[in-house]
């Protein structure tokens, strides 16, 4: 769970994007009708990257390395973009969700950061968040991990809902939580001049297949599979499927 005091950096985080997502949408909102793209692109060979442990990616220098990835997703967001709400202060259903992603995206970055998580990509309505696996300590990788996803959907969804209700009179948000482990090439996608980089993994798709959940977070089979054992440890795992896959969710 978030100390009180990482609860508080939480908690300004929101407040902070939601001010100035407040100033932006007074300034633009009024020429949005279609949402836009997060990506960056960038001119050279080589590119800086918030890929753990590698922050220069080259074209010419593929790299193989142990990732756990996070994905983390807002549910029904289609459905908030076309549902009405009984708020004075929300206009229109693209509104509601700029002003929920503006809370939400910022969220994750901070509470994952506290556990050695970092965002490489924003999806929109969700994040991929990366954990590098130190070869000399996996079990610690796999806590690390494992506590940024939890929290993500106990502790930080709270806080976000409590916000969004004060500020907006919104209805809560939902999000699901998808875990996996696996190898992933670290390179630059896309074309001459235009690359980006990107670790793809089979740690990244099956992540983003498991987001599909309620508040609640899924976890691969590989990475349950490699789990830490503690004597008298109290994390027990129920094994389901998410969207075909077979994956396994945790009693906390």
């Amino acid at each position: 769970m978030l100390t009180e005091e990482q609860k508080k950096e939480v908690k300004k985080a929101i407040s902070n994007e939601l001010k100035r997502a407040d100033n932006d949408w007074a300034k633009v909102g009024k020429h949005f009708s279609k949402s836009f793209s997060l990506e960056e692109s960038y001119t050279l060979d080589s590119a800086p990257s918030n890929i753990p442990m590698h922050p220069l990616v080259s074209i010419n220098e593929p790299i193989v390395d142990e990732f756990i990835a996070l994905v983390v997703d807002m549910r029904n967001s289609s459905e908030h973009l076309k549902t009405e709400i009984n708020s004075n202060k929300i206009q229109h259903g693209f509104q509601r969700i700029f002003f929920e992603t503006s809370a939400l995206l910022p969220a994750i970055s901070v509470v994952t950061s506290f556990e050695n998580g970092q965002v490489t990509e924003y999806l929109g309505d969700g994040a991929l968040v990366l954990f590098h696996v130190n070869p000399d300590n996996k079990n610690e990788s796999i806590h690390h991990a494992w506590r940024a996803a939890r929290n993500c959907v106990t502790d930080m969804i709270d806080l976000i809902n409590n916000e969004l209700y004060s500020r907006y009179s919104l209805p809560p948000i939902a999000i699901g939580a998808g875990l996996a482990m696996s190898k992933a090439v670290v390179t630059l996608v896309g074309s001459e001049g235009k690359y980006h980089p990107k670790a793809i993994g089979e740690c990244v798709w099956e992540a983003t297949k498991l987001s599909g959940g309620t508040n609640k977070v899924f976890i691969s089979s590989n990475m349950k599979a490699q789990w830490p054992k503690s004597p008298g440890g109290k994390l027990t795992f129920s094994p389901t499927e998410m969207k075909g896959i077979k994956c396994y969710t945790s009693n906390t």
